[in-house]
């Protein structure tokens, strides 16, 4: 039985069962009866069935798409490209049988071994083991395949996770995954070149707790397989306000018999700061400006631009930034 054959069946079964449906109005059942529409019922019903029982206890030949499966590979052996997704096999059997297998194609799990796989063969074994039917031909019948050594690899997670804040609040340090870092295994020409692993691109907004979640990693193709699928991500979040402090500029590897003069002498600089250390850094100058020598003397045009640096790391202060940006030097030289 062709495909186009079930369909024919199908098609027939539908127009019978819309015929029939026509024919119960309620003009018609006015006319025959109730009961004479049972009896018309009852009679269609046994004929479809005598009818299915006939035909489809005959032999049909058909053409199904099957779903291929990757099945056993050696340990040390990997794919580099993915199999077909089907195999076009023709079968014969009784039409009760090739019906069911045309509703419900089963996928066939494919053994690598050698460069070359008997696709017949195997769709054979498995088939005849499942259905009392005789396979005629299977397109491909041999399958190429390309085998590279297995290799494993730890390479770091990279999150792909963008997180937007409500208002002023912001991490307290930076996100953590946890773990940062998998073991991806496949063929070695694959592997080698993956540097990194990104989790799956994330959003999280209005942010103003601290954060503590598992996050999918990126899907990865049928050749590569991961350590694990998915990875924690974890931050404190905290308010944040604005502070602002006044820094005097110096000079770094200043030579002797020589001083650097500065217009102005010192810089406003505006920086963020969670709310609960703010009285602490408000009681010292968390910052240092300073201009190296060297800027100076690479310098043509008679203004630098300041260095910050904090100088105390036991505060989450984060620059903002610093007016001016530019100040004007003068050398003077000691006697």
């Amino acid at each position: 039985m062709e495909k186009s054959k079930i369909e024919e069946y199908k098609e027939k079964l539908l127009a019978g069962w819309e015929s029939l449906l026509q024919k119960s109005n309620e003009d018609e059942i006015a006319g025959f009866g109730r009961e004479r529409i049972i009896v018309f019922l009852v009679a269609f019903i046994l004929a479809l069935a005598l009818w299915l029982m006939v035909n489809l206890s005959r032999d049909y030949t058909l053409n199904i798409e099957l779903p291929i499966q990757l099945g056993a590979v050696p340990a040390d052996k990997a794919l580099v490209k993915d199999l077909p997704g089907t195999a076009t096999v023709s079968v014969t059997g009784e039409g009760w049988k090739l019906i069911n297998l045309y509703n419900n194609p089963p996928a066939i799990n494919i053994d690598v071994n050698n460069a070359e796989v008997n696709l017949f063969d195997q769709v054979q074994q498995q088939m005849n083991a499942m259905l009392n039917v005789n396979i005629q031909r299977v397109q491909p019948r041999i399958l190429a395949v390309q085998l590279e050594d297995r290799i494993s690899k730890r390479v770091p997670v990279h999150s792909a996770v963008n997180i937007n804040f409500s208002g002023q609040y912001g991490f307290l340090d930076s996100l953590t995954i946890n773990p940062d870092s998998i073991t991806i295994d496949g063929a070695a020409s694959l592997v080698v070149g993956i540097k990194e692993w990104a989790t799956d691109p994330v959003e999280i907004n209005n942010v103003t707790k601290d954060i503590s979640r598992t996050v999918p990693l990126e899907s990865p193709s049928e050749l590569i397989s991961l350590s694990q699928r998915e990875v924690m991500v974890e931050a404190d979040v905290v308010e944040y306000t604005e502070g602002e402090v006044q820094a005097n500029i110096n000079t770094r590897n200043l030579p002797l018999g020589r001083m650097v003069s500065y217009s102005p002498l010192a810089i406003t600089i505006k920086y963020d700061v969670p709310i609960e250390e703010y009285a602490d850094v408000q009681d010292e100058n968390p910052f240092d400006a300073y201009v190296s020598y060297e800027q100076i003397l690479e310098d043509s045009t008679g203004f630098v631009t300041p260095q910050i640096e904090e100088n105390n790391e036991n505060y989450h202060i984060k620059l903002r930034s610093f007016q001016p940006r530019n100040v004007a030097y003068f050398i003077v030289l000691e006697n």
